[in-house]
C-alpha cells in the first residue's frame, strides 16, 4: 500500500518520463526542480511535521538542492540521492508557530549553475471551507425509524505522528533531545528498539546525523519518519595516546663492544593518529651521574626504532613517548636499560 507522498512521486516521475521520452523531445538545457509534496494551497488544521519531498534534474547531473522558507535558507542538501537522472531529496520540517508558509527549491549543478526556483505554499490552522450544498424542499413525510441495539461503528482514526529535535542544529560535541509524540498506531521503533508512543533520546554529536522513527498504522502500514541533525564544527581530540613499551635491547641486557646501538618499542594507536615518537636516552661511566647522550631527546621519528650512537664501557638507559595529531603527548615509558663491555 503506497503513501500519499509515494504516490505523488510516482506521478510526478511517470509525467517526467512522459516529457523526456515522449514524441522525440527533449527538456531545454539547464537545471529543474520540483517540489512534490505537500501540496500547493494544503491546509493543515494544526501544528505538525510536514515531510518535504521533491525531485530535480539537470545535463550535468545535480550536486546541491537548497529548500527556503519564506525566503530564508533552511536547509541544503549536497549530493543528493539519485535514482536513474533524478535527485530526490526528502526532508521533515515542523513549522514554528501556525500561519501559513511558502517553501521554495532551488537546484544546483556541478558547476554552480542555477534552477529556476519552485515552490509550494501551504498553513496551518485552517480548514478548507466546505460549500454549502442546495437542499430541495420537498414535503415532510413521517417516518417512524425501526431501532436497532447495534450500533454503526466509526471507522479508526489515523496515526498523528510528531517527530523532531530541539536543536536541529549543534556545535560539535555538544548534545540535542530527539522527541516523538505518536498516536492511534501498532507500534513505534526507534533505534531497532520498539518504544513508548511518548518518548525522547538525546544524543550529543561530532558529525552530522539523520534519525528515522518506524511507525505501524493502525492497519498494519509502516511508514518512516526521518530527523536530520546539523553539526558546525568537529570534535577536537584532547585524549593523550598511551605509553609506548620497549622492546629491544632487552631491559638490563649486557651488549659487546659497539660504536652505535638500535633501540625499539611497540607502536601505539590513536583515533587522531600517530604523528611522532620521541626518545630519550642518557649514560654513564659507572658512577650512576646520568646524562643525555649527544642528540638527546630525539624528536620526530615516525617509525618504531631508532640508531643511537654508544661507547665502549659505559651504562645507558632510555625511555620513549609519543604524540598524536592533535598534539597530544603519552606517558614516558618505563626506563630501560642496557651496558655496553670493552670488550
Amino acid at each position: 500500500m503506497l503513501s500519499q507522498k509515494s504516490t505523488y512521486f510516482l506521478i510526478a516521475l511517470f509525467l517526467f518520463t512522459l516529457v523526456i521520452t515522449g514524441c522525440d523531445s527533449v527538456l531545454p538545457g539547464g537545471n529543474y526542480v520540483w517540489i512534490d509534496v505537500p501540496r500547493d494551497g494544503h491546509i493543515y488544521p494544526e501544528l505538525q511535521p510536514v515531510i518535504v519531498e521533491g525531485h530535480a534534474t539537470g545535463p550535468e547531473g545535480i550536486t546541491r538542492i537548497e529548500l527556503y522558507v519564506d525566503g530564508d535558507l533552511w536547509r541544503g542538501v549536497d549530493e543528493p540521492e539519485m535514482k536513474d537522472d533524478l535527485a530526490l531529496f526528502e526532508i521533515e520540517w515542523l513549522p514554528p508557530d501556525l500561519g501559513e508558509y511558502t517553501l521554495q527549491a532551488v537546484a544546483y549543478g556541478p558547476g554552480g549553475e542555477a534552477s529556476q526556483y519552485d515552490q509550494t505554499t501551504i498553513s496551518f490552522g485552517g480548514e478548507t471551507a466546505t460549500p454549502t450544498p442546495v437542499i430541495s424542499v420537498t414535503p415532510v413525510i413521517s417516518i417512524t425509524p425501526t431501532l436497532t441495539d447495534t450500533p454503526t461503528p466509526l471507522p479508526p482514526a489515523g496515526p498523528n505522528v510528531k517527530f523532531w529535535a530541539d536543536p536541529e542544529t549543534i556545535d560539535a560535541g555538544n548534545c540535542t533531545d530527539i522527541h516523538w509524540q505518536v498516536e492511534n498506531v501498532q507500534s513505534v521503533v526507534f533505534g531497532g528498539v520498539e518504544q513508548p508512543l511518548e518518548g525522547v533520546f538525546q544524543a550529543c554529536l561530532c558529525k552530522g546525523e539523520t534519525y528515522t522513527l518506524t511507525v505501524t498504522d493502525l492497519e498494519g502500514v509502516v511508514e518512516k519518519y526521518r530527523v536530520n541533525i546539523n553539526v558546525i564544527g568537529s570534535c577536537k581530540d584532547t585524549q593523550p595516546p598511551p605509553a609506548p613499551v620497549g622492546s629491544s635491547p632487552a631491559n638490563g641486557a649486557s651488549l659487546s663492544c659497539k660504536s652505535s646501538q638500535g633501540i625499539s618499542w611497540s607502536a601505539v594507536s590513536d583515533e587522531s593518529g600517530i604523528s611522532q615518537y620521541r626518545l630519550q636516552v642518557e649514560r654513564h661511566s659507572g658512577d650512576n651521574n646520568w646524562k643525555a647522550v649527544p642528540g638527546s631527546v630525539f624528536t620526530g621519528i615516525t617509525g618504531t626504532s631508532k640508531n643511537v650512537p654508544v661507547d665502549c664501557g659505559w651504562y645507558f638507559r632510555w625511555r620513549v613517548l609519543a604524540v598524536d595529531g592533535e598534539g597530544n603527548k603519552s606517558p614516558w615509558s618505563s626506563w630501560w636499560k642496557f651496558v655496553v663491555n670493552l670488550n
